[in-house]
């Protein structure tokens, strides 16, 4: 299975558990995806990233929000995940929600105060 983009990217999806991802720094997206096809982001997000702790709170430079929500993997092997995503790279997720990553900690930045919130508080 792969997917093409916008830009005429083509990927093959990475699997990370029952959560298949097709991220590309081009096209500067994700798209997440199961063996019975699309799966809503906050959903595939969750599945992969719920169980990260919020570190904090940083002040962004180049990114698509003010301020960003950083968060570490509680252990090496949920680090991995990060891996199905480029480094480095800004990418929408799903709606009003973009995420970037340098191989340590997952980068959050949302331009609603209210989805902000939410991430917060699950944390």
């Amino acid at each position: 299975m792969s997917f093409t983009h916008d830009k005429e990217c083509d990927h093959k999806p990475v699997w990370v558990g029952r959560i298949a991802v097709s991220a590309c720094a081009e096209c500067r997206r994700v798209d997440w995806f199961s063996d019975t096809g699309a799966v809503d982001h906050a959903e595939a997000m969750a599945a992969l990233f719920g169980s990260y702790d919020l570190v904090g709170h940083l002040d962004a430079l180049a990114s698509p929000a003010p301020h960003v929500l950083a968060y570490a993997p509680p252990s090496r092997s949920k680090k991995r995940n990060l891996e199905a995503l480029p480094r480095r790279a800004w990418l929408k997720a799903g709606p009003h929600i973009w995420m970037s990553h340098d191989g340590e900690v997952l980068l959050l930045a949302t331009d609603r105060q209210l989805l902000e919130d939410n991430l917060i508080r699950g944390a």
